[in-house]
This record gives C-alpha cells, structure tokens and sequence, in this order.
C-alpha cells in the first residue's frame, strides 16, 4: 500500500523554498543596472514559465547619486516599499571620492555594501582577466577594452544594454567568481579604501548562480 505522506513530502522536496525579493540599488544609471538587468533577464527567460521552480523577484534601481547619498535614499526606499526585502545589496564604487567617504558611507550601510575599488568595471574586467595587484580607475578601462577586442566583444561602452551577455559567455560568470575570491584572499587587510583591487559585486552574483548555470 503506497504511503500517502511519504508521497507529499517527497513532492514538497522537489520544489525550491520560496527565494527572497531582491532590492539591488547602483550607484551608476547605465552600467550596473544594465548588467544587473541582464542577469535578471538570463534568470527569467530560464525559469519564467516553469511552475514547478520559484525564482527570485530581482528590483533594480539605477539611482546615478553620490556615494553618501546613495546609502540613504535605499534606507528611505525600503522604508516606504509596499514589499518586504530579504535581500538589499548598494552598489556603489571608491572611485574619485576620498578614503574617509568612502570607508563612512560602508561604514553607515545596514544593508549589504557592495562596494568596488576603484570601480565597477574592475567586476566586468574580472570576467575576461584576472587582476591581482593595484589598479587605477583609467587602467581598468583600458585593460577592459583590450579584453573586450581581443575576445571579439567590439568596444566597451558603460551604455551597452548588453553587457551581461558579453562579459558572462562561455562560462566566465565563474571564472569572474573565482577571480574576485581570490582578490580577497590576497588583499583581505586593512579598509575598504585601502583594499585595491577588490569588488564585492561577485557576493550578489555568487547567491543567484544557481539560477544562472
């Protein structure tokens, strides 16, 4: 005789738990909502119409405000959303703002600072390269678009809607992971202001792989 309980348990296991909302505020207004918007793209077009698998809702919101700014227009967003966040990651990078702005505004963020020094484009360079010692803001832009010629991408533009595609074909999603992992190993001490090269962006990417291989 079949075991009716046993039955409906094993139904309950083949589906995902509920995943959090996800609330990513950016700094910037084209580059990294566009790559976040691809990512969410990838994860729909994927799983949107199977029932059976609960995907992640991902909000993004390109914000083009400062540093300081930014930590405080995400408390007072999520303050006054009709949803309730499980997951809020601040984009936001060290780029021309100084050691003490930058370090104050990790410092003041009680959601997850998703900081990068000196940039965002350090995470998108971490796809096609890995980068294990200092680098300047302009470096990593020149670095980015050699690796974009060399690999057949054309030219790097921050207004590219599709960035996420380009940088995370055949399979470099982890090896940019991987590569940003080994950044902290190697450069774990001292601020954030101090902590060059390092991007926290792999942290998001990290959670929602599963969705993405």
């Amino acid at each position: 005789m079949r075991n009716n309980n046993i039955s409906r348990r094993d139904k309950l296991k083949s589906k995902r738990r509920a995943p959090a909302n996800y609330l990513i505020v950016c700094e910037g207004k084209k580059t990294e909502p566009n790559y976040f918007n691809g990512l969410k793209k990838q994860i729909n077009d994927k799983y949107g119409n199977k029932v059976d698998i609960l995907i992640p809702n991902i909000e993004v919101k390109g914000t083009g405000r400062n540093t300081t700014d930014l930590v405080k227009y995400t408390q007072k967003f999520v303050n006054y959303a009709s949803k309730v966040y499980g997951q809020v990651w601040v984009v936001f990078d060290k780029d021309d703002y100084n050691d003490e702005q930058f370090n104050q505004a990790i410092a003041n963020c009680d959601y997850n600072a998703c900081w990068s020094n000196p940039n965002f484009e350090l995470w998108l360079l971490a796809h096609l390269k890995k980068v294990i010692k200092y680098i300047s803001k302009d470096y990593v832009l020149d670095e980015l678009n050699k690796e974009f010629q060399k690999n057949g991408l054309g030219t790097y533009s921050k207004s590219d809607p599709n960035i996420f595609e380009k940088v995370t074909k055949d399979g470099r999603l982890h090896i940019a992971i991987e590569n940003c992992k080994q950044m902290e190993e190697l450069n774990k001490n001292g601020q954030a202001s101090e902590r060059n090269p390092m991007t926290k962006v792999y942290k998001i990417v990290d959670g929602l792989k599963e969705y993405l291989e």
